[in-house]
């Protein structure tokens, strides 16, 4: 009962949609260094046996382990981000509140400390993509996309956003660079057709810091969900797929 509290009294701090859509994304030119980058992919690397995963194949349909045209780490799986990179943590957390002050707001309508959902290690391949114009990411306050791949290292994976009037814009995203945005904003990312394009994902909601294996849904409260439980659910749909 106290985490369904705490879930209605956070959503009533969101924007309206309305609202959301009329924001605008901010880009952050080469917020981390080009060694920064290399040290996330490293990260990623030693730390990936250790995280929840989840993946979708070029069909938007849930893929086998490891198996997806679009596959998500999270980084924030039993807080070992936090641990791992503690200073890059409270950076990312101070330009969100930089940002947010500076044009949206919306993190100060939050009566509860502001602390990051999730954070994601994203590796989109050929046939990857985010085809839905009015994905948001629900229940969360702000978003910080930051590009890890070389603009040349890929082709298509544009990001985009479905504005008030129809249009659809795309946004200059190089490597090192960050997106902020309302996280409410309609967003989504145009099919990869070469290469390999890699983001890290960080959502921010007016909720517990989770450090379980998934984006998680409960505001506060104990998630159990673990990288165990979600291998064994990827391997169960692998599993699924072959009979």
């Amino acid at each position: 009962l106290a985490s369904v509290e705490a879930s209605a009294h956070a959503e009533t701090h969101l924007p309206l949609s309305a609202d959301a859509q009329k924001t605008e994304v901010v880009r952050v030119p080469s917020f981390l260094s080009a060694a920064e980058v290399e040290d996330l992919h490293e990260l990623h690397k030693e730390l990936q046996p250790l995280l929840g995963s989840a993946g979708r194949t070029s069909g938007n349909q849930a893929a086998a382990y490891r198996q997806g045209t679009w596959e998500t780490s999270y980084l924030s799986t039993d807080g070992l981000f936090a641990r791992a990179r503690p200073a890059l943590r409270q950076r990312l957390l101070d330009l969100a509140r930089e940002v947010d002050a500076e044009h949206w707001n919306v993190m100060s309508r939050a009566t509860r400390p502001v602390l990051p959902r999730c954070v994601e290690y994203h590796t989109v391949e050929p046939g990857g993509s985010l085809p839905y114009p009015t994905h948001y990411d629900a229940g969360s306050l702000v978003t910080i996309d930051i590009m890890l791949s070389d603009s040349s290292d890929f082709r298509g994976g544009e990001f985009r956003t479905l504005e008030p009037d129809g249009s659809m814009r795309c946004y200059a995203f190089e490597k090192g660079d960050a997106l902020c945005f309302v996280s409410h904003k309609f967003h989504c990312v145009s099919p990869l057709t070469a290469g390999r394009r890699n983001v890290l994902v960080v959502e921010l909601w007016e909720g517990v810091e989770r450090q379980c294996a998934h984006r998680c849904e409960r505001h506060t409260g104990e998630c159990e969900h673990s990288a165990r439980a979600s291998l064994f659910r990827r391997v169960l749909n692998d599993l699924g797929s072959d009979l």
